[in-house]
């Protein structure tokens, strides 16, 4: 399983991957995988020739900035269950590689009372 840390360098696989005419499935991910991700590695697994998974948790995803700080973070075990799994490549960026500008976060919504339910 190829990890790759960059954008290049994924693109340089990708493109790898299209010149052999391979269809590539996509299962973007914030981590802390669970059985919901697996069966959707194994779907995309069945229904093209490579699988490409992402490991990214997003800052602009949180309303709550101690949420982003509270969301679990499990590379290590997470890289091993898609080895395991057998996703061919996964995108493992940081923030300076999806926001070479820097963040561009608006300020926080407030949802109301229907966000004190169930997370709104």
């Amino acid at each position: 399983m190829i990890i790759c840390k960059t954008i290049s360098l994924l693109k340089l696989q990708l493109n790898l991957i299209k010149e052999k005419q391979l269809s590539i499935g996509f299962v973007p991910t914030m981590g802390a995988l669970h059985e919901g991700h697996l069966s959707l590695v194994r779907a995309s697994i069945s229904q093209n020739d490579c699988t490409v998974c992402s490991i990214f948790v997003n800052p602009t995803q949180f309303n709550n900035a101690s949420d982003l700080v509270e969301y679990p973070r499990t590379l290590e075990s997470d890289l091993e269950t898609l080895r395991r799994a057998g996703a061919d490549a996964v995108f493992v960026p940081d923030v300076s590689q999806m926001y070479p500008n820097g963040l561009e976060v608006n300020p926080p919504m407030e949802p109301g009372a229907i966000g004190d339910l169930l997370e709104g």
